[in-house]
């Protein structure tokens, strides 16, 4: 494409020791194998950057800011997407402004739904490797589990059942299920013809499950707290009214921006949440509501949140995200001069709320399509691993968006006033966790114990006596 085509080229890798690795063990080597290639490339030849032409290849990594500036482009390779850096990407996507052309290619193994190459994926043709049974003339794509047969260890036939050979497999043709903006291909393992069934079986049993929808499967893996389910989620759902009773302390979270999101609670659970443009909404909240306080992002919005806070002094908090690096604390409210203030450690905060809407520690008033649009804000977050832009180490979790997120924000920082503000630090009362294991084989007629409760609020122990 650069020799054929005149175009500039960036290609990308997470990290700047995955540049190195790649293009001096795969790169380099492949053209000091080819003659035709060595000719391409006889001027500028570093790891970075090699000339073709008149035309340049950029190889860069993600990790860090600097990399995705002062570089145009006509087609750009983004290589390793989901162990990449997301926003950085969508940068890079702006150095083909200029071009006619503006070719992008997305590759990947997925890691998790709605996120990386899973996004293009979704926008896709999603192309599949359809193969013929010659038996019974069927044309099918292989799929886990369907395709194999755990007792004779062979790939099989969907339709007949019989042992597809490896030519079986090998020939075929890719064949979109779906109309899309991108061509999309879904690559498993399972149709390489070198790669037996039994080597499938093996992955499936001695990998992680995370490892074989990955690397196997060539799925994203939705577990092991990766993404807030919509059914984790849903299990905190209960119809018991938790609007504040009088004199209960309200929690207001507030993600700002163009539209202010918020979320409302007390230390019973979470019971409204809404938008609003500017901060009427707020202060009409407030006089309902007098020993309510706000926890607000100070990101968003400078000018209007800390007005406020000088209008209702002790009632609203301002909040940034940080992170502790000696004491690991999630929260560390301002004391003298920075009173009002509150930092939060946004990866664990997000992961801490995931942990609690999964165990269904957070009750949520009303039904499902009450709380749609909510979750909708939670599933654009996902976990993913980030690295080191230098040595490629693995460092920590993040948390990453690929679109509003602003009520789960609002939720983090309802989460923070209730660190602070509730009796407990926490969201009190379990109760739809502890409901859903109690000590079950109890006589109906027998006394139920505070101890049997656990930390049921003691006014439900009539209604489980009652059941």
């Amino acid at each position: 494409m650069a020799k054929n085509l005149g175009f500039d080229i960036i290609y990308t890798l997470p990290t700047e020791s995955d540049v190195h690795e790649f293009v001096g063990g795969k790169v380099n080597r492949i053209i000091a194998q080819n003659p035709i290639l060595q000719e391409y490339v006889t001027d500028k030849d570093t790891i970075e950057q090699k000339r073709v032409g008149e035309n340049l290849i950029y190889y860069r990594g993600t990790w860090t800011q600097k990399a995705a500036i002062m570089v145009s482009s006509d087609y750009n390779c983004y290589d390793e997407v989901d162990a990449s850096k997301q926003d950085v990407i969508e940068q890079y996507a702006t150095r083909l402004q200029h071009s006619p052309h503006k070719y992008e290619h997305y590759f990947s193994h997925p890691s998790a739904q709605g996120t990386g190459v899973d996004r293009y994926w979704e926008r896709s043709d999603k192309k599949h490797w359809f193969i013929r049974c010659h038996k019974c003339n069927l044309e099918q794509y292989l799929s886990w589990p369907e395709s194999i047969d755990d007792k004779t260890k062979t790939f099989v036939c969907k339709g007949c059942h019989k042992e597809l050979t490896n030519e079986e497999r090998r020939v075929g043709k890719w064949k979109p299920t779906a109309q899309g903006e991108f061509s999309g291909y879904w690559i498993p393992l399972l149709i390489a013809p070198w790669v037996t069934a039994k080597e499938i079986l093996d992955y499936h049993k001695f990998k992680s499950e995370e490892y074989f929808y990955n690397k196997v499967l060539g799925l994203p893996y939705v577990g092991g707290g990766n993404k807030l389910t919509k059914a984790a989620l849903m299990r905190n759902l209960t119809p018991e009214l938790l609007t504040p009773e009088r004199g209960e302390r309200v929690v207001i979270g507030v993600d700002t921006g163009k539209q202010n999101h918020f979320v409302c609670g007390t230390e019973r659970g979470i019971f409204y949440y809404g938008e609003s443009k500017g901060y009427e909404e707020i202060e009409r909240l407030f006089e309902r509501w007098p020993r309510s306080i706000a926890v607000i992002d100070q990101g968003g919005d400078i000018t209007a949140p800390r007005a406020l806070r000088e209008k209702y002094p002790g009632r609203v908090f301002l909040c940034t995200y940080g992170e502790d690096r000696k004491t690991k604390e999630l929260f560390r409210w301002g004391k003298r001069d920075e009173d009002g203030a509150v930092v939060a450690d946004r990866n664990r905060t997000i992961q801490l709320l995931v942990d609690e809407f999964t165990d269904a520690r957070i009750p949520l008033q009303g039904n499902e399509n009450d709380w749609y649009d909510y979750w909708l804000h939670w599933n654009n977050l996902t976990r993913i691993k980030e690295f080191d832009d230098k040595s490629g180490a693995f460092k920590r979790y993040i948390w990453v968006r690929n679109g509003d997120d602003h009520w789960a924000h609002a939720t983090v920082y309802f989460r923070v006033g209730i660190s602070k503000f509730s009796s407990t630090g926490e969201v009190m009362h379990s109760a739809l966790a502890d409901l859903q294991n109690l000590p079950t084989g109890l006589n109906a007629y027998e006394p139920v114990t505070i101890k049997d409760m656990r930390i049921i609020p003691t006014s439900r122990v009539d209604d489980w006596r009652q059941t």
